[in-house]
Order: structure tokens, then C-alpha cells, then sequence
């Protein structure tokens, strides 16, 4: 008898300690689930903002090697072939349905193209390539480099997307001594330019118009800047 006791409660779990069990996890899923999400979210953040910054200071280092910023798409300077953002897919995904669209702002709409978005180029043929499909190379290469002046890339291995899988946007128009057709050199002077992730609802929510001041990013927009807007 006292064998068949003991055979019984070392036969396993009952229904009420496992109906226990089975609540203190819910418990505990439901305290630190939370947690877990803002950690992978600030994760995620850190990370849009490291790959911003590695583009933003590769566009630096391209326009300190060649004396002028990645902004021409036909190798002509200050014709009507220049492009006003910079987006991080090869150039042949370069469409509007696979850039981020905008709003909440004052054009921020233009992102992804249309307006004072212009016409886009893709990062990759700037920073790593050296060329687009038309024109092969895109800039001179600098054969001592730094001197003479002239392309000295790759200036990245790679251009990464976002941590929310979407591509990185640099809104080259607004860069000083651009030139870019139909930006005035006020205009120049008073807009920020950013590399900016879409952030965690894959929406720009920072501006990208002439008319209007375009400053730090804006909504849950990541990014960094390349030259700071003044007003």
C-alpha cells in the first residue's frame, strides 16, 4: 500500500500544479515582454543611427577626394541631370513604391519622390560603384589619391537597409554648393541634410521641402546629419 502511494505521487505533475505552473509564466511573459520589446527597439535604433552615420561620413570622404558632392547622376555638373536624394537599394529598386513615403510633415511626401523629392540616385553608385548604367565611370578616378583630386572609393563594403528592412534616404538637394537644378543658394544654406531611416513605422515624418526649414528628423525618424539647417 505505502509502495502504491509512492508510486502515485512520484508518477508526475497534477492538474492543479501545472495549471500553477502554466500562470506564473503567463505572469512573468506579460512583466518582461515589455522590456523585451523596448530593448530590441532601442537595439534597433542605435543601429539606424550607426549606419546613417557611416553614410553620411562616406559622403564626406567623397567630397573631400573628388571637390564636389554626389549629386549627378550623367557626370555633368549643374545640368538638369542631377539627382536630390540618395537611396540606399541598387539603382534599379530605386522606385517610388520601394522608398519609404512621408507625411505629418510639410512635404515629406517628397521622400520617396514627386515635389522637391527630385529625381533619386542609388548610394551604390556613388560610394561603391563609380558608375550608373548610362555612364561608366561616373566620376575620375584619382590615381595617387589624394592628389590629384578625384574618386578614391569604395568609401563602404556595403550599403546595409535599415534595421526595419527598408532603405536608407539622404536628401542630397539641400547640400552647400550642390548646384542642383532649381535650388537657390538660400535654400542651400537653411536646410538640414540627413540620412534618415523611416523608423518603426516605416513613414518619414521629417520634412523635405524648399519652401520650409528642414531641421533635426522628426516623428520616429533615425538618422544623421551631414550639415545642420539654419535659420
Amino acid at each position: 500500500m505505502v509502495q502504491a502511494q509512492q508510486r502515485r505521487k512520484s508518477s508526475g505533475f497534477t492538474l492543479v500544479e501545472i495549471l500553477v505552473a502554466v500562470a506564473i509564466l503567463a505572469l512573468l511573459s506579460a512583466a518582461l515582454t515589455p522590456m523585451v520589446i523596448k530593448y530590441v527597439n532601442d537595439g534597433r535604433r542605435t543601429r539606424a543611427l550607426s549606419d546613417s552615420q557611416a553614410l553620411g561620413q562616406a559622403i564626406l570622404a567623397f567630397n573631400l577626394d573628388v571637390g564636389r558632392w554626389p549629386v549627378n547622376g550623367d557626370a555633368n555638373p549643374n545640368d538638369a541631370g542631377e539627382i536630390s536624394r540618395l537611396v540606399g537599394l541598387p539603382a534599379a529598386e530605386v522606385t517610388a513604391a520601394n522608398i519609404p513615403n512621408g507625411t505629418g510633415a510639410t512635404g515629406a511626401g517628397n521622400w520617396n519622390g514627386g515635389g522637391s523629392g527630385g529625381t533619386a540616385g542609388a548610394l551604390e553608385d556613388h560610394l561603391i560603384l563609380n558608375r550608373t548604367t548610362a555612364v561608366n565611370p561616373l566620376y575620375t578616378a584619382s590615381p595617387t589619391a589624394p592628389e590629384p583630386a578625384g574618386w578614391n572609393g569604395p568609401y563602404l563594403k556595403q550599403i546595409p537597409l535599415d534595421p526595419w528592412g527598408r532603405p536608407y534616404v539622404c536628401n542630397v538637394r539641400y547640400l552647400d554648393a550642390a548646384a542642383v537644378n532649381g535650388v537657390t543658394a538660400v535654400e542651400e544654406d537653411r536646410h538640414a541634410v540627413s540620412c534618415l531611416s523611416a523608423g518603426a513605422d516605416g513613414t518619414f515624418n521629417t520634412s523635405f521641402d524648399d519652401a520650409t526649414l528642414l531641421t533635426t528628423p522628426g516623428g520616429d525618424d533615425v538618422g544623421w546629419l551631414i550639415q545642420g539647417g539654419r535659420s
